[in-house]
């Protein structure tokens, strides 16, 4: 549903409650998904990123932005076969690391991922997806109000899922460069408080940069059965989990093709 900026955390509360191909010319594409990683220019392991191609011209770019975990978390295996479901779908994955352990201080390392990322891939033109999880959740949105003056990929779709308030948490990143065109979507699980909590508190960021909230998506993603929508749900393979999360995000997938 489209959210209104002075009922949308209310509703959000209160819905809570009651719940080898060919191409161009000169260009190769690689028969089969390949991934590279991590990859690092310089010598500072956070800043390395992961590059995932599909089989043949790419539809889309997305870039994968995880919670926070620990080491396992900074790299892809916990969210591997989400990734290998959106390349499947013509999608490269470009999943950055930005750190080892916690790491407050984190959106400058994100960029320089995605950056070298970009440098591998050489597809300039390809629409951009940025999807985030948790602590990924809020810095996907703030990767996107800060590529613009960084030179890097911009996303014209942003998904949080579970979001917390900040992703960068050595200083607040200013929201107000986000483009007043792009899609804010977030999925917030009914079994979440941290997540609730985390998108009332994102909301209100972007609300206080001025983003409009006609641009805004909410959608809660309900428990059923033996299945629990909490903050851990998104990391489930279950066919609930993958209805729950997956689905959603491949409905907006769709709307970017190269």
């Amino acid at each position: 549903m489209k959210a209104a900026w002075i009922p949308v955390a209310s509703v959000a509360l209160l819905a809570l409650a009651a719940c080898g191909g060919g191409g161009k010319s000169g260009t190769s594409y690689p028969a089969k998904p390949t991934v590279q990683g991590p990859l690092v220019d310089g010598s500072d392991p956070a800043r390395g990123v992961w590059l995932f191609r599909p089989a043949g011209k790419p539809k889309r770019v997305v870039i994968f932005f995880h919670g926070q975990g620990g080491a396992e978390e900074a790299t892809p295996a916990n969210h591997r076969d989400w990734i290998d479901h959106m390349v499947k779908q013509g999608a490269v994955v470009i999943y950055p690391r930005y750190e080892q352990e916690y790491a407050a201080a984190v959106l400058d390392s994100a960029i320089a991922g995605v950056r070298t990322a970009e440098h591998r891939l050489k597809e300039p033109h390809l629409p951009v997806f940025a999807l985030g999880y948790s602590r990924g959740g809020a810095l996907a949105v703030e990767y996107a109000a800060a590529a613009p003056g960084n030179g890097v990929p911009v996303p014209s779709i942003v998904e949080s899922v579970n979001t917390v308030t900040f992703g960068e948490q050595d200083h607040p990143t200013n929201l107000k460069p986000l483009r007043h065109n792009t899609t804010v979507a977030l999925i917030v699980s009914d079994q979440d408080q941290l997540g609730r909590l985390g998108a009332g508190g994102l909301l209100k960021r972007l609300k206080a940069a001025g983003f409009p909230g006609t641009n805004v998506e909410l959608n809660i993603a309900y428990s059923h059965g033996s299945f629990t929508a909490d903050h851990l749900a998104p990391l489930e393979l279950s066919p609930m989990a993958r209805k729950t999360y997956w689905a959603p995000t491949d409905v907006l997938l769709k709307k970017l093709s190269a």
